[in-house]
């Protein structure tokens, strides 16, 4: 029992990976406070910053970049629209790793159709 008690505490007091060599790009609302927000405190964090629109975003933009975070709040108007689609393209061509932000989660899953449900 001590050997996996000094394990735990082993792992629950090493420290996180540097981020400053990780270039991440920022999909959201440009110019919102919320996306101001962000970019402030991402810039003093990360080797290189980029915010990006949502609307109208090219996935191509991705791919010099090491993460990706989108942020997507929920929006139904946007999702009465019959041929709603995701930012970063189809589901089948993004390989980039994602942080989800707002409703992203939510959203990506019913333009992607992914099965599924929460609770």
């Amino acid at each position: 029992m001590k050997k996996w008690l000094l394990v735990l505490l082993g792992v629950a007091t090493a420290e996180a990976g540097e981020l400053k060599p990780l270039s991440l790009l920022y999909i959201g609302d440009a110019g919102s406070p919320r996306a101001e927000h962000f970019g402030s405190f991402l810039k003093t964090n990360l080797s290189r910053f980029h915010s990006a629109a949502r609307s109208g975003f090219n996935p191509a933009t991705a791919a010099n970049f090491d993460v990706v975070v989108l942020d997507w709040p929920q929006n139904i108007e946007e999702f009465r629209k019959t041929n709603a689609q995701a930012p970063i393209g189809p589901r089948e061509t993004w390989i980039k790793p994602t942080v989800l932000l707002g409703s992203a989660g939510l959203n990506l899953a019913v333009v992607w159709k992914v099965r599924g449900g929460s609770g």
